[in-house]
């Protein structure tokens, strides 16, 4: 018996906790220390992508088909043979990845589709973001407690916070309705949400767009413990 509890405490143990917790090393984008605005941005003159487009071509007379690169095409001087045409679509192909910053996908709007991704990253001092990527899922009593405590931030310290979500517009209002919720929403990819924390919800805290601690629901920091150790400094 003892065997069998270490080799399952071994064996599912971590994959336990992780999934009701944060994972013991966050090896993801948004990990604490990481600097989001750095990590969208494309350094000047970096490699771009590149590809090669592929033209299927038809003779007129014969029939015959062939296919030929938009390198062949201009050199041979194809397009001056009036026997030959383009047929269908031209297919474009990778034929070199250029360079790609570790956070592409990230876009953030408001309810009218209006683009606050730079507003919010880039925002000067502290901010707390909470991610319920799914609020039909996401703990209501772990949201009621982020709210009264984002209050308190606001209120104290000017501290702004919001709920990012992958869910619809009327989810939000919903929920805001439901559950008596004064925090903004904003509205974001389900795939970088989940990436960002894996809670639902969970808690960035955030300085000058650089995470300083992330949270699990089930781990709620209170309010007297970010004031101690982050907003009086």
């Amino acid at each position: 018996y003892l065997i069998f509890l270490l080799v399952f405490t071994l064996g599912f143990g971590p994959g336990i906790y992780t999934y009701r917790n944060l994972p013991f090393v966050d090896f993801l984008p948004y990990k604490k220390g990481a600097d989001i605005p750095e990590l969208m941005k494309i350094p000047p003159g970096a490699p771009q992508d590149e590809y090669e487009i592929i033209y299927q071509l038809k003779n007129k007379q014969s029939g015959a088909r062939q296919q030929m690169t938009d390198q062949q095409y201009l050199k041979q001087e194809v397009w001056k043979d009036t026997n030959w045409e383009v047929v269908g679509e031209p297919v474009s192909k990778l034929l070199k990845k250029g360079f790609e910053p570790k956070i592409k996908d990230l876009k953030i709007t408001d309810a009218a589709g209006e683009d606050f991704t730079l507003a919010v990253l880039e925002h000067s001092g502290y901010q707390l973001m909470i991610i319920a990527y799914d609020l039909e899922k996401a703990d209501p009593g772990a949201l009621i407690k982020l709210n009264a405590l984002a209050l308190k931030a606001i209120e104290e310290f000017r501290i702004p916070s919001a709920i990012f979500t992958a869910s619809g517009v009327d989810k939000a209002y919903t929920l805001r309705r439901n559950l008596a919720i004064n925090m903004p929403f904003f509205f974001v990819d389900a795939i970088p949400l989940k990436s960002m924390v894996r809670a639902n919800p969970g808690i960035l805290l955030l300085k000058n767009g650089v995470v300083l601690e992330k949270w699990h629901y089930r781990k709620l920091p209170s309010y007297e413990e970010l004031v101690k150790t982050y907003f009086k400094k």
